[in-house]
């Protein structure tokens, strides 16, 4: 399964800067795509480029509507940000990685951020598929928009790296790949009279099978053991 980025949006954002440290936050973690609704301040700003730091060339390739049902239209799951209370029949997560079975399945997704002063409202809210809230404490439920931004940005990376390593676990060797490996490097040693003691044998065995298991070895690797393995064995008697 390949983890495909979702795409931010930022609905009436009020803050320049905001945007920018925005932008900034997402190219810290691997995101690329910007929908802006309505900004306030003027568009394009230098602002906004000045706070993004590496992330200019997010600024740049901003893609700017003038309602939202515009910006997510091409969409197939829309997932909305807030953390207020709100009294509609959507389903509501707090837990990331139950929020990202929810992303992976599709490749268009938009994430939604409301504005600064006062958040997405019900008629923005009406066209997300799913509502995601930011755990804080419930002395102070408001975060600033680039903050939230942040903290989803470093939830989808670390999902990726999560899938990265998923997909690296899948070339992984299997325990008949290795057992095959194991029984001809054994019965090779056996032959060569490297176990002795006699008695300690089946000792011996057992720590060979103990660090090879160790390995978690990938299916290239194995293939060199086997290269290594063969070239050694191949090697003129002196």
């Amino acid at each position: 399964m390949k983890l495909i980025n979702p795409t931010i949006i930022l609905v009436r954002p009020q803050l320049s800067e905001n945007i920018g440290m925005t932008a900034r936050a997402m190219d810290n973690f691997g995101l690329s795509k910007l929908f802006i609704v309505n900004p306030r301040a003027e568009w394009p700003s230098k602002l906004a480029e000045n706070s993004a730091k590496q992330g200019i060339n997010i600024i740049k390739k901003v893609k700017i509507f003038t309602s939202l049902q515009d910006a997510v239209s091409k969409f197939k799951v829309v997932i909305a940000t807030t953390n207020r209370k709100r009294f509609i029949t959507k389903q509501i997560f707090n837990n990331f990685y139950d929020l990202n079975k929810k992303i992976s399945d599709f490749k268009n997704t938009a994430i939604l951020f409301g504005p600064e002063n006062s958040g997405l409202s019900n008629q923005d809210l009406r066209l997300a598929n799913y509502i995601y809230t930011i755990k804080t404490a419930s002395i102070n439920k408001s975060l600033n928009l680039s903050h939230a931004v942040s903290l989803i940005s470093y939830e989808l990376f670390n999902s990726k790296k999560m899938t990265n390593i998923l997909e690296e676990n899948n070339q992984q060797v299997t325990k008949l790949d290795l057992l095959n490996f194991l029984n001809s490097l054994i019965n090779d040693l056996d032959s060569m009279n490297f176990f002795k003691p006699i008695e300690k044998k089946e000792s011996m065995i057992d720590n060979i099978f103990a660090i090879y298991n160790k390995m978690n070895l990938t299916k290239k690797e194995l293939r060199m053991l086997w290269g290594m393995h063969k070239k050694l064995k191949n090697q003129p008697k002196i």
